[in-house]
């Protein structure tokens, strides 16, 4: 009963203190504030849930918002660079929403989406001409290949080969529809029938074969 009710009190100051700092900033009392003051009350809120967290192992749920907030507060101080940042943090808390009950299978989904995600932001970053869209739908495949993988009782999901195996296809097909792959993809073709060609002329049998009599 003390624990629950500390809980409460906890959660009763952090509203309170919520509530002051939007009525501050509707009044425009931060209007001079620099951008590295939101970020620490982001970064002070994302720690208010995980604190939250670590001393009552059952909500869970206290994950969410806590990596949310987190990736917030870090992506106001990364600027333009802090999108990768944030969907990857975002991902993370679903992760360990999973880790820390592996019955919640359902975590993995989202985890593994969002990560994706902060992969293909960061590889637009990086390379702006990279079309990274079947890194988007080989992550989902891996995402859903790793349920289907997991041990009996700890989120194993055996529908989960077949989005697997459909996603893993679509990024196959997008990947040769890529530049990079509209270049490849003719490469093979071109490389499959020079190969038929020598292996024909290897054996003997010539474009220009012996043409029956008549």
């Amino acid at each position: 009963m003390i624990t629950r009710d500390r809980g409460r009190s906890f959660w009763a100051y952090v509203l309170v203190a919520a509530g002051v700092v939007l009525l501050a900033a509707n009044l425009g009392w931060f209007a001079g504030v620099g951008s590295w003051v939101w970020a620490l009350l982001f970064l002070a809120g994302g720690a208010a849930f995980l604190y939250h967290y670590v001393n009552h192992r059952e909500e869970w749920w206290a994950l969410i918002p806590g990596s949310a907030l987190a990736g917030i507060g870090v992506t106001v101080l990364a600027g333009d660079a802090g999108g990768p940042v944030f969907l990857g943090l975002l991902g993370a808390g679903f992760a360990a929403v999973y880790l820390s009950g592996r019955q919640r299978w359902w975590a993995v989904i989202p985890a593994g989406a969002l990560l994706t995600l902060a992969l293909v932001a960061w590889l637009e970053e990086v390379g702006p001409r990279i079309d990274a869209g079947w890194v988007f739908m080989l992550g989902l495949a891996a995402t859903f290949g790793y349920l289907y993988l997991l041990p009996e009782g700890q989120g194993k999901q055996r529908w989960a080969v077949y989005p697997a195996l459909a996603m893993a296809a679509i990024a196959v097909l997008a990947f040769f529809d890529t530049s990079l792959g509209g270049i490849v993809g003719p490469l093979l073709l071109i490389g499959a029938g020079a190969y038929l060609i020598w292996r024909r002329t290897e054996r003997g049998g010539g474009a220009s074969g012996p043409t029956p009599e008549a």
